[in-house]
């Protein structure tokens, strides 16, 4: 049940999101301007009045507007959620080719909780909320149900400011947009749970306009916590692979995948490495080995604190040292899986050159990699 759960949840996501393999798609009329819409089962789209005036209702779905590709952008809409349950939000340049996108939603079902809104950014069709959930990522809001609420982005170079309800003050000011691509398209969606059959979203008042000179961000970050000491800051990372080939093993011992090629990688701003960056998560290709190697003038002991996202089997010069579960509600229904420095195992360090590996499995929501080696004086570590 947990696993059929997981996977029903990220189809529905992750396809609505990214506007990928629709059943069909239609094209609505709504304000003056075109939206594609696709169809989804359980989906519906249409326009009709609700709390005094026309709207665009999304269910289950996502609208892309038809139009240009746009960089920096003004976004302004208005939505009232039918439930107080549900995803309701934006995506904005989006390249649809790629599933790579800048996102902004709000979950009403968390009304006024540290989660209430999230930024997120989309790589290679993969979601990253379990990623990056930092201040600048998620801050808290209250969002009533069957109120229309309004809703401002200003996105301009790699910055972007998020107004909700508050018109003069940005609720969330967003440092470090993470879609690198430029340009690309807009839509509105309205998702849910899997379970959750009867919600959806209203949307009026839309506006959507290239950034002028009169336009520009005025909020400023969120403090954060300050970079732990010793955060690793690039991994070498393998091609992908099917995560059933690490059952039952106790070694790296005749995985094909170590004489491939790897890619460098280096981490994210808050020190996690998106794995979705170096290759799109397919049901079959869904692990990749992570591997950093540490050098040490003499025998010694270390600690290592990780996080990740989803699975992890860790291995020390190619022998097990670890495994672990930390998906969305593995460990508790309330547990989301979003990556800390939470776990740690300890490293009896030898004279000479130490490698670590870590094979990440990922279902949905983030796919990714943290790792602090704690006082790092008398070692030399290198992704290779």
């Amino acid at each position: 049940m947990q696993k059929s759960i997981a996977f029903s949840l990220a189809v529905i996501l992750t396809s609505i999101v990214s506007m990928s393999a629709p059943a069909h798609a239609e094209t609505l009329k709504f304000e003056g301007k075109k939206w594609v819409i696709n169809e989804y089962e359980g989906s519906a789209a249409r326009v009709e009045n609700f709390l005094g005036r026309k709207a665009l209702f999304l269910q289950q779905t996502v609208a892309l507007l038809e139009g240009d590709n746009l960089r920096d952008v003004v976004i302004e809409y208005e939505y009232a959620s039918t439930h107080p349950s549900g995803f309701i939000g934006v995506n904005f340049r989006a390249d649809l080719e790629a599933s790579n996108l800048e996102q902004f939603y709000t979950r009403p079902h968390q009304s006024g909780h540290p989660d209430a809104t999230q930024y997120m950014v989309m790589i290679n069709g993969s979601a990253t909320w379990q990623l990056h959930a930092g201040p600048n990522d998620a801050v808290a809001t209250d969002l009533p149900s069957r109120e229309w609420i309004k809703v401002r982005i200003v996105a301009i170079g790699d910055r972007a400011d998020i107004f909700v309800g508050d018109m003069t003050k940005p609720l969330m000011h967003v440092p470090d947009l993470r879609h690198d691509g430029g340009e690309g398209r807009f839509s509105l969606y309205a998702s849910d749970r899997p379970w959750m059959t009867e919600t959806g979203a209203y949307f009026s008042n839309i506006t959507v306009r290239p950034a002028t000179k009169n336009d520009a961000i005025i909020g400023e970050p969120n403090e954060s916590d300050p970079t732990p000491e010793g955060l690793l800051t690039q991994f070498e990372v393998s091609k992908p692979f099917a995560e059933k080939t690490l059952a039952n093993k106790y070694s790296l011992d005749g995985l094909d995948v170590l004489s491939d090629k790897w890619t460098l990688l280096a981490v994210e701003n808050d020190g996690v490495a998106n794995l979705a960056r170096t290759t799109p998560l397919k049901p079959e290709a869904n692990t990749v080995l992570v591997k950093f190697r540490v050098a040490s003038e003499e025998d010694t002991n270390r600690l290592l604190k990780f996080g990740y996202s989803d699975r992890i089997h860790l291995f020390v010069d190619g022998a097990l040292v670890y495994a672990g579960n930390a998906q969305w509600r593995a460990r508790d229904h309330r547990f989301l899986g979003t990556i800390a420095l939470a776990d740690s195992v300890a490293l009896n360090l030898k004279a000479g050159e130490t490698e670590i590996v870590a094979a990440i499995s990922e279902s949905f929501g983030g796919w990714g990699f943290k790792a602090q080696l704690q006082d790092q004086d008398g070692l030399e570590i290198s992704p290779h």
